[in-house]
């Protein structure tokens, strides 16, 4: 008995002079490399009274820096079906970081909106934040858009849909959706082809009438005029739902990522978008991630995020 506790006596006092030889006082100076980021959450952008009554919103991210700085608009994924704000949180931190002003949307979404409505959804926010520049710290003659899975199609559309009046509708018209910059995160772009990679069972229920896809493109036929059915039989909205079909000589430069191992977007879809912006003569970048399936977190890490910054930084500053 005498031996325990001579044993535990022992060890007790080892851990507190250890613990107080660890302990010590220091003055540092820190030098003030990142800035405080201001969040204002829930702003409206967006208001539709027809049914179901639409009020959408964003999360703005502002740096607490001198002066306007560029503006990145983040649009989150989800299958057209679902478009978390919330989604945008980390990367529009970091964005923040860098020294933008990152704004996370949400959007309607294809239980009662097709791929037109759901566009222009974006372009409003484009619209919204150049309308309020001075408000926000913006400088509204450079703003990037940039979205991941579906929001990394929807980014490749409005970058390439500057002009094309039908995208554009609600508030704010008198300013322009275009945008200077897109950054798409294994977005798909020919939605006929979304699942061209994996096998044939796959292939067919990714272009069936209720495949996510083809509501996007042709709807609900509850709702509005539309068409409904699959994307194959539509061969006329989906050609008018492909970028490809508007990249122009005022396409604005792209950066495309995309990992080798995704299995929900194919990643010939970014190779086919890329090889057309070279077509055409664009200033594009195209990253394949080596083993990256489809999650956000692949590129939020350093070496990937550090490529998405060094871009922004590029075209916007």
């Amino acid at each position: 008995m005498f031996k325990n506790f001579f044993i535990s006596f022992v060890a007790v006092i080892m851990f507190v002079t250890s613990t107080c030889a660890a302990a010590k006082t220091e003055v540092i100076d820190v030098e003030k490399v990142v800035p405080e980021i201001g969040l204002l959450q829930n702003v409206t952008y967006a208001q539709y009274f027809t049914w179901p009554e639409s009020r959408l919103q964003m999360d703005i991210f502002s740096p607490d820096v001198e002066g306007k700085v560029p503006a990145v608009i983040f649009v989150p994924g989800g299958w057209w079906l679902t478009a978390p704000k919330v989604a945008g949180t980390q990367i529009c931190y970091q964005l923040a970081q860098a020294g933008f002003v990152a704004a996370s949307i949400e959007y309607r979404t294809i239980v009662a909106a097709n791929y037109i409505d759901i566009i222009g959804d974006v372009k409003s926010a484009v619209r919204y934040l150049r309308a309020n520049a001075d408000k926000f710290n913006i400088d509204k003659n450079k703003i990037a858009v940039m979205g991941m899975s579906a929001g990394g199609y929807l980014a490749t559309m409005v970058g390439v849909t500057g002009g094309v009046e039908k995208f554009d509708f609600g508030d704010n018209l008198d300013q322009s959706s275009s945008v200077q910059a897109v950054v798409d995160i294994f977005g798909p772009t020919d939605l006929t082809k979304i699942a061209a990679d994996y096998p044939k069972d796959v292939q067919k229920l990714y272009n069936s009438a209720g495949g996510g896809a083809s509501l996007f493109v042709n709807g609900m036929t509850i709702y509005k005029d539309n068409k409904g059915g699959s994307i194959l039989d539509t061969p006329e909205t989906a050609r008018d739902s492909n970028p490809i079909t508007y990249i122009g000589k005022d396409t604005p430069p792209f950066l495309i990522m995309h990992g080798n191992a995704d299995k929900t977007i194919s990643p010939s879809q970014s190779k086919l978008l890329y090889d057309a912006l070279i077509k055409n003569g664009i200033d594009a970048n195209y990253y394949i991630l080596n083993g990256a399936d489809h999650y956000a977190y692949y590129f939020y890490q350093p070496k990937a995020f550090g490529i998405i910054v060094d871009f922004l930084n590029r075209v916007l500053k």
